[in-house]
C-alpha cells in the first residue's frame, strides 16, 4: 500500500527508479542532528518580559486597592455626597460627570463608602474599569460572555460600549477564525465572446485511481462561444502532453486570441507560455483557489464525470464511450445559447444516428451572432440574479494598504487556524480580485478584513482601528419602521354586546 500511495503521487512527474544497496543507503550521524546554537538571547528575554507583563495584568484587584480607587475617584466623590444630601430636581443642574447617573438615581446607594446600583452591582472607578475588562476577557471569551461576567458584580456608565471596544481591539481575538469572516461577492457573468472560436478555457481532470493507465487524466477545452469541447485521455500530465493536445486541436479550428486555465504548473511553465506567445494566444489565469472563475469548463468536468460513471455503470470503455457522447453532446441544443456547438462553431447541423435515412427534414433557420448573444445576455441576467440572492452576495471592495487574512483552501486538520496571517493588498487586478503581498491573485470571496495594524499594536482600550473596507449598500430614504401587529376582534365576540 505505501508504495502505491508513492507512486499516486510522483504520477504527475517523470522519473527514474534506480536500484542503491542497503550498505550505501547510510542514515544521517548524530553529528549531523545536533541543534544549531542561538545566535542571540534576545528572543528569549522579549519572552520573558511579555509573560512578567501578562502575569501582571490577569492579576486580581485586592479589596484595599479597589477601596483606594473609589476613594481618590473624582466622580465617586461626588456621588457620595450627593447620595447623602439630595438629588436636583432637574437634570440640567447636575454637573456633566454626573448626568449618566441621574437617569438611574433611584437605583443608588451608598454601603460602606461604595456605591452600589441594585441590590449588589459595585460602581467601578474609571482608574479600574480597563483592568476590569482584561480579567473579563481574560481566557478570550466573546463579547457577551464578557458583558454577562461584568453585568454580575459591577456596572459604570457605558459599560457594554467599552467592552465592546477592548474586545474589538484585542490582537489575538482579531486573529482568530471566529472574527474572519468572508462575504461572497456578486457573480460576474463572463462576456460572450464576438464569434466562435475566439476564447477557449482549458482544465486537467484527474487523477483517476481506477481507471487504466491510458486513461489516468483528462485534459478537457471548451469554446466560450460554441460551447464545443474537446477531451484527450493521457497518461501523464506535463507542459509537452497539453501542448501536444493543443497542437492538435488548432490543427483543425485554428489558434483562438484567448486561453483561460488555473494555476496549475502545466499551465504556468516556460514551456507553456512560449507555446502561446509563439502562436501570439493570451493567456489569462483564475484566482487561486477559486475554480468558479473558469465555470464554463468546470461546468463540463461535472458533465464528464458522470459521463464516466455511466460507462463504468453499462461496462464500456471510456474511450469509446466518450467519443459517442461528445458526438451527441455537440450536436444537441445547448441551454444558454439555445443552438448545438456544431451549429455556432461551423455553421451547420451535425447528422446523428437520431436521423432516419432518406428523409430530408426542413431545415430551420441558423442561429445568428446577434439572436445568440441576446439569449446568452437573458440567461447570464437571469443566472446572476438567483445566484447572488441564494449566496447572499454583496459587494465588498478592498483598498489598496489594508490588511486581509486568506481562507486557507482544503481540509484542515482540528484546532488549525483555517485562515492565513494578515497579508497586504498590493493592488486591485479585476472587480473582485486582488494581488497581496504573497504575490498571488486571490478572489474576494476568499479574503475577511482585518482591523488596520492590529498585528502590530498591543492591547489599546481606547483605540479601535477601523477595517478599510467599503460595502455598498441601497440608501434608505425613509427610516425603517418595525412590523405592528394587527389587532381585530375574535370572530365569535360579534354574537355579543361588548
Amino acid at each position: 500500500m505505501r508504495i502505491d500511495r508513492w507512486s499516486a503521487r510522483l504520477l504527475n512527474f517523470n522519473y527514474k527508479i534506480q536500484y542503491k544497496p542497503g550498505l550505501k543507503n547510510v542514515t544521517a550521524d548524530c553529528l549531523s542532528r545536533l541543534p544549531l546554537p542561538a545566535a542571540t538571547d534576545t528572543l528569549e528575554e522579549d519572552i520573558e518580559v511579555v509573560a512578567l507583563t501578562d502575569d501582571i495584568l490577569s492579576s486580581t484587584v485586592s479589596a484595599a486597592d479597589f477601596k483606594q480607587a473609589c476613594l481618590t475617584c473624582p466622580v465617586q466623590e461626588k456621588l457620595r455626597d450627593i447620595l447623602q444630601s439630595k438629588w436636583p430636581n432637574s437634570e440640567k443642574k447636575v454637573s456633566p460627570d454626573l448626568q449618566p447617573y441621574y437617569r438611574i438615581r433611584h437605583e443608588l446607594s451608598l454601603v460602606d463608602d461604595y456605591v452600589v446600583r441594585g441590590s449588589h452591582r459595585l460602581l467601578v472607578p474609571e482608574t479600574l474599569r480597563e483592568k476590569f475588562i482584561q480579567l473579563a476577557h481574560e481566557s478570550h471569551q466573546g463579547i457577551v460572555r464578557a458583558k454577562q461576567r461584568l453585568r454580575e458584580l459591577y456596572w459604570w456608565p457605558a459599560m457594554d460600549a467599552d467592552v465592546v471596544t477592548a474586545i474589538h481591539s484585542c490582537v489575538t481575538c482579531q486573529n482568530h477564525d471566529k472574527t474572519a469572516i468572508t462575504h461572497t461577492p456578486p457573480l460576474q457573468p463572463v462576456p460572450f465572446p464576438d464569434s466562435a472560436w475566439e476564447k477557449l478555457a482549458i482544465d486537467i481532470v484527474g487523477p483517476f485511481t481506477d481507471a487504466t493507465i491510458d486513461c489516468r487524466f483528462a485534459i478537457t477545452l471548451i469554446d466560450y462561444y460554441s460551447k464545443r469541447p474537446e477531451i484527450a485521455f493521457v497518461s501523464h500530465i506535463t507542459s509537452a502532453t497539453v501542448i501536444t493536445f493543443l497542437s492538435t486541436v488548432f490543427s483543425r479550428e485554428g489558434n483562438p486570441k484567448e486561453l483561460i486555465s488555473d494555476n496549475g504548473p502545466q499551465f504556468v511553465s516556460s514551456e507553456f507560455e512560449f507555446f502561446l506567445r509563439e502562436r501570439n494566444i493570451v493567456h489569462r489565469k483564475s484566482s487561486v483557489y477559486y475554480p468558479q472563475a473558469n465555470g464554463e469548463i468546470e461546468r463540463f468536468n461535472r458533465s464528464l464525470k458522470e459521463v464516466l460513471q455511466t460507462a463504468n455503470l453499462t461496462g464500456k470503455s471510456w474511450k469509446a464511450f466518450t467519443t459517442e457522447f461528445l458526438h451527441n453532446y455537440r450536436a444537441t441544443c445547448h441551454a444558454t445559447t439555445q443552438a448545438s456547438p456544431a451549429e455556432l462553431l461551423h455553421g451547420r447541423q451535425m447528422r446523428t444516428k437520431l436521423h432516419v435515412a432518406d428523409i430530408k427534414f426542413p431545415q430551420h433557420a441558423l442561429a445568428t451572432k446577434s439572436s445568440t448573444a441576446d439569449i446568452v445576455k437573458r440567461q447570464q441576467a437571469k443566472c446572476k440574479a438567483y445566484t447572488d440572492r441564494k449566496r447572499g452576495a454583496r459587494e465588498v471592495h478592498f483598498q489598496p494598504g489594508s490588511l486581509v487574512r486568506v481562507k486557507k483552501p482544503g481540509l484542515l486538520k482540528q484546532g488549525q487556524s483555517k485562515f492565513t496571517t494578515p497579508l497586504e493588498v498590493r493592488r486591485q487586478r479585476g472587480p473582485y480580485t486582488y494581488e497581496l503581498s504573497d504575490g498571488r491573485i486571490w478572489n474576494a470571496s476568499r479574503l475577511a478584513p482585518v482591523r488596520h495594524d492590529l498585528a502590530e499594536v498591543p492591547f489599546d482600550e481606547g483605540h479601535i482601528p477601523t477595517p478599510d473596507i467599503t460595502c455598498d449598500r441601497p440608501e434608505q430614504s425613509e427610516p425603517i419602521r418595525r412590523p405592528e401587529r394587527n389587532r381585530k376582534q375574535p370572530a365569535w365576540t360579534k354574537d355579543y354586546v361588548m
